[in-house]
């Protein structure tokens, strides 16, 4: 996982928003132990950025998938949570113009407004640096443009001209732009038209397609700040909950929050908002409104668009280009306030196009903490069962490749992450190649739920495995657990089970028990003719007959043969009966092989009755009765 800070922090979920909050780690006081938990001081200890835990030669604190199963430590850490808070204050207009723009497309590219560059980018164009009002932020991306002078680590002059000498000043920051877990799959994606290597023709989304969700669009590049790509369209609202604020930051003239926008302005008001909360949810001060209709354009790109199903909405599109920052004083907050705002309120009207949404590094801890689902000692990024289910967490991702022993293997690139969970040319930007399950959409990934279809039978039992306790943990407490997180001596860990042969295995399918809608009934047939009993159920997939021929104490199950067939369907077919058959009774029992936590239910009895034809004959005329 990548860290950039030594503070430690925790993280209490929601989804649709980062939530980092200082706090403590859980851990158990008996390894062994399932049930008791205790809560203990937060230890730096507990976070050794030299460590390598998956042995991929990159050490913990730049390894995007610490445990090498192919989910990104990003998700596993639990980023972001699916809460929304109540209405927001009103907010007031900030006016903090990002005047100029540098990055390094085609190695060097600068635009201001009134001096646009009559060259749009088309291509990679990380953030170098932006002005506002007299000051030149560094964003801290590296290029031979930017000088650090005192070797501390951040860049304070930037060259423009080439000549190796610095000659713009630039305030020595570094800033990081978010990354929205919960999953984007509405609006435009926008892509740099040559990022494809054909400018004249839209080639298909670079960096995810085939309904992968759009969230790495707002991420991509060094810090996250690649401005080739966008999206268009989103109309969304993200609480991002962050580790706090740098309380001096408050008033301090150093601007703390960008904002983007990427794409020409659509009808009505364009605009982003801001609020700040409390960890309980509280608004504090006013909200901060960018209005992007009185907005300057800074730059242009051109860019190939790319709707939800992958097809063309536009080739070789120019598209404007707006960024503003806000400071954390236009919040408003008192000074008691400053000290409890650990989230910000980011909405998006519907015509807004963010790039990305960034954070000074000074202002804000931006770094999600390790997580421990399962209370069993080890962070979810390091633990591949972080669920304790008995399935390792690579294979609830639904990644579908193969796993030895729960981990990855072959070429890992300098992200961390295995190059065959990630697209070709993206093997070291920190996306993957596919959609992490969320089975019942309940934003929770089904590598951290222990019912991830929401049927009410827990995921280690619908795999086929043993949970003796009924703790929704594989096998009967007190357990082992290694040093991967993975529970020893209980068995688990081989495929799960798919009862129902649908080749959705059964933990991640919604079922349920067996449901009669209408039930069999008694039945007469006359001696020497056929019949049937039928049954109308649900949720079955297994059907066996019986039949007493002892009044009811005792039943067998039947086989077809030459009185019956169909004993395994839900009709019984009969055949040349006698009276002999007067009385028996039947029954049928339904099981629903998808969903273990139901055996079998059986229909309530029925009697079948045998009835003689009658024959009269009157002088040289015969009738038949029946």
């Amino acid at each position: 996982m990548r860290h950039t800070t030594s503070l430690k922090l925790i993280l209490t979920i929601p989804i649709t928003s980062f939530f980092f909050l200082l706090g403590s780690v859980v851990s158990v006081d008996t390894i062994g132990s399932k049930e008791r938990k205790i809560s203990q001081p937060t230890n730096t200890s507990y976070y050794q950025p030299f460590i390598d835990t998956d042995g991929d030669g990159l050490s913990d604190d730049i390894d995007e998938d610490d445990d090498n199963d192919g989910i990104p430590d990003l998700f596993e850490n639990g980023c972001e949570i699916n809460t929304a808070f109540g209405s927001p204050p009103s907010s007031l207009t900030s006016a903090n113009y990002v005047t100029s723009v540098y990055t390094n497309y085609s190695g060097f590219w600068a635009s201001s407004v009134g001096s646009l560059n009559p060259k749009a980018y088309d291509n990679v164009s990380e953030l170098l640096a932006f002005k506002v009002g007299s000051e030149t932020y560094a964003t801290g991306v590296g290029a031979s443009a930017m000088i650090d002078s005192n070797s501390n680590g951040l860049y304070d002059s930037m060259d423009t001209d080439g000549n190796g000498t610095g000659d713009i000043t630039v305030v020595e920051t570094s800033w990081t732009a978010l990354r929205p877990v919960t999953k984007i799959k509405s609006g435009i994606r926008l892509e740099g038209r040559a990022l494809d290597g054909n400018n004249g023709n839209a080639m298909g989304p670079q960096l995810t397609s085939g309904g992968i969700p759009f969230n790495p669009y707002l991420y991509e590049g060094e810090r996250g700040l690649d401005m080739g790509y966008a999206i268009a369209n989103i109309n969304n609202a993200w609480y991002f909950r962050l580790g706090g604020a740098n309380t001096p930051a408050y008033g301090d003239g150093e601007m703390d929050i960008l904002l983007t926008q990427g794409a020409q302005l659509g009808g009505g008001y364009n605009y982003n908002r801001l609020h700040l909360l409390d960890e309980d949810g509280n608004y504090l001060g006013n909200g901060v409104e960018v209005n992007w209709n009185n907005t300057p354009v800074v730059g242009n790109s051109h860019v190939d668009q790319y709707n939800t199903d992958d097809s063309t909405s536009g080739k070789n599109v120019k598209k404007n280009i707006r960024l503003a920052a806000v400071e954390l004083s236009e919040f408003g907050l008192t000074p008691a306030e400053r000290a409890k705002a650990v989230i910000f309120r980011l909405e998006i009207s519907a015509n807004a196009d963010p790039i990305f949404f960034v954070v000074n590094d000074n202002s804000f801890i931006t770094n999600c903490t390790p997580q421990d689902t399962d209370g069993d000692g080890i962070a979810n990024s390091l633990d591949l069962d972080s669920d304790n289910d008995g399935i390792y967490d690579g294979i609830e991702a639904g990644h579908g490749e193969t796993l030895v022993e729960g981990r990855l293997t072959g070429p890992v690139g300098t992200d961390g992450i295995a190059n065959t969970v990630q697209a070709v040319g993206q093997y070291d930007n920190g996306t993957i190649n596919y959609e992490i399950k969320d089975s019942n959409n309940d934003n929770i990934l089904d590598f951290l739920s222990s019912d991830s279809d929401s049927d009410g039978c827990s995921d280690v039992i619908e795999a086929g495995f043993l949970d003796g306790d009924n703790d929704t943990f594989l096998g009967t407490s007190p357990v082992t657990i290694n040093s991967w997180g993975v529970v020893t001596g209980q068995g688990g860990y081989t495929y799960p089970m798919d009862g129902d042969n649908n080749t959705v295995p059964d933990y991640q399918e919604f079922s349920s028990a067996p449901d009669i809608l209408i039930t069999p009934q008694d039945t007469t047939i006359f001696d020497g003719d056929s019949g049937i009993i039928s049954i109308t159920t649900s949720n079955t997939t297994k059907y066996q007959w019986q039949i007493s021929i002892d009044g009811g104490m005792s039943f067998l199950n039947m086989v077809d043969s030459g009185n019956y067939s169909g004993t395994e369907t839900a009709t019984l077919s009969i055949y040349d009966t006698n009276l002999d058959f007067d009385g028996h009774l039947f029954r049928v029992l339904l099981i629903n092989e998808g969903y273990a936590c139901s055996s079998f239910i059986s229909s309530e009895v029925v009697t079948l009755n045998i009835r003689v034809k009658t024959v009269i004959t009157n002088k040289r005329i015969t009738y038949r009765a029946y």
